[in-house]
């Protein structure tokens, strides 16, 4: 079998990382061709974002040409037109295999590069410099990369493990609040899956977190990380324990697809109604105790995100065509639904043949009542 040990990665997560990035990088970079696939929201103009264009600066002084790619934020950008575009792109910068990506920007810029690093050339290096909360904390990690079927979301894509990962703290400030909070969603998370003690930390640390505390962010930002970097080491194709990361995201992905990609809900928004949705099943199936899924509800809300679908009328959601958008899950098999569920705060499982009845009566409940 395969050893992920020979392809891990060292994950740098501090302050001031973004202008010293050239020093960081230069053994990877050193004499080679480096496309920056990045977030439009970045320009290298120096008066739009002062932390790309250094990020820029830094490493154009130790590559040998560098190229930059920009893309649309949003999930919509994430459909196989504008995949083959990069990949065009690329080519026409005359790339070898020597050459380099570096994802620079959120969840879905990291998701496209890395996927379209993992297939041009059948496969090239690259490395992830994620710039917002949620991806530091979750997409950069990991592996995985992808883009969107009409189908639903993610279902096309490979597991590609970056070189090294560069996470910013100085760079969160510099974006909209909106993209800060949705990534707390992924955080508590992490708390709910298998470590009640840092769940009781963030209810303790919340105000601290949310006025940017330096400390307390690098403090969430790593223990994050080891984690999700302890469960892919131990399941990095999603065999078994590694879908326990997915707590909350079958009911997210559904919701995201009613959403149509276009901003009206971005992913942490669906993650964190996602996550109140599955603690709710766990209660509605006497699982889990109602005291646990009234505490974690009342935890989103206090890191500002929406716990109800309630929260987003103009989705138009239905149970019927909830149902139909689960078929559609990767963790499912032989026709049967998988979702991840909870005893308690802490103790995530895998609940493989939900009953469909069950599940169906719930959603009536939640979203047609």
């Amino acid at each position: 079998s395969e050893d992920i040990n020979k392809r891990s990665y060292d994950i740098q997560i501090g302050t001031n990382l973004l202008a010293n990035a050239g020093l960081i990088l230069r053994k990877f970079i050193e004499n080679r061709k480096v496309i920056v696939i990045h977030d439009n929201y970045f320009s290298l103009n120096e008066n739009d974002n002062e932390y790309f264009y250094k990020f820029a600066k830094s490493i154009e002084e130790n590559c040998k040409k560098i190229f930059f790619i920009s893309v649309r934020s949003g999930d919509k950008t994430k459909n196989i037109i504008e995949f083959n575009e990069i990949i065009e792109k690329m080519l026409s910068f005359e790339i070898d295999r020597e050459s380099l990506v570096i994802a620079f920007g959120g969840g879905v810029v990291g998701d496209i590069a890395g996927f379209a690093s993992s297939v041009v050339l059948r496969g090239i290096n690259f490395i992830q410099v994620p710039t917002t909360l949620l991806s530091q904390v979750d997409s950069s990690v990991g592996g995985k990369t992808g883009i969107n079927s009409k189908m639903g979301k993610n279902l096309i894509g490979a597991f590609h493990q970056p070189l090294v990962v560069i996470s910013d703290i100085n760079i969160l400030e510099s974006l909209p609040k909106r993209e800060f909070y949705a990534g707390l969603a992924e955080v508590i998370k992490y708390g709910l899956i298998n470590d009640i003690d840092f769940f009781e930390w963030l209810e303790k640390e919340c105000e601290q977190i949310l006025s940017y505390n330096p400390s307390k962010l690098q403090t969430i930002i790593t223990k994050s990380c080891e984690i999700k970097a302890e469960i892919v080491k131990n399941d990095e194709k999603e065999i078994g324990q590694r879908a326990l990361l997915n707590l909350g995201h079958t009911f997210a992905h559904a919701i995201e697809y009613f959403g149509n990609y276009d901003g009206r809900i971005i992913h942490g928004e669906a993650v964190s109604i996602g996550i109140c949705l599955a603690f709710k099943f766990s209660s509605f199936l006497g699982l889990c105790d109602d005291t646990d899924t009234k505490r974690v509800i009342t935890l989103f809300n206090r890191f500002k995100l929406p716990t109800s679908v309630k929260d987003f009328k103009k989705l138009h959601l239905s149970s019927t065509e909830m149902m139909e958008r689960f078929k559609f899950d990767k963790k499912n098999k032989r026709n049967q639904l998988t979702f991840i569920l909870n005893n308690s705060i802490g103790k995530s499982f895998i609940h493989n043949n939900v009953d469909v009845e069950n599940l169906t009566q719930f959603l009536d409940k939640e979203i047609n009542a």
